[in-house]
């Protein structure tokens, strides 16, 4: 019951930044802070994040916000 609860609402965050990158200020896109670098493909993450226009860092964080509420959901459905 619980892991659903938690699944649900990651999967709820995971909407919330996908509305996040479609509505969102242009300043606080740009001042987003995504954190340190644990592995190469959050290094490589960060850098095209870090280095790109405003239009591609939108792309960037609904793509995020996108795997992050489709796997969430999908864990929904299978707990």
């Amino acid at each position: 019951m619980w892991l659903k609860v938690s699944l649900a609402i990651f999967a709820i965050l995971g909407y919330f930044l996908m509305g996040y990158a479609v509505f969102g200020n242009k300043k606080k896109i740009d001042d987003m802070y995504l954190g340190p670098s644990s592995s190469l493909i959050e290094l490589i993450f960060d850098l095209t994040y870090e280095f790109s226009p405003t239009l591609i860092k939108r792309i960037l964080v609904f793509f995020l916000g996108l795997i992050t509420a489709f796997m969430f959901t999908l864990g929904v459905i299978l707990a």
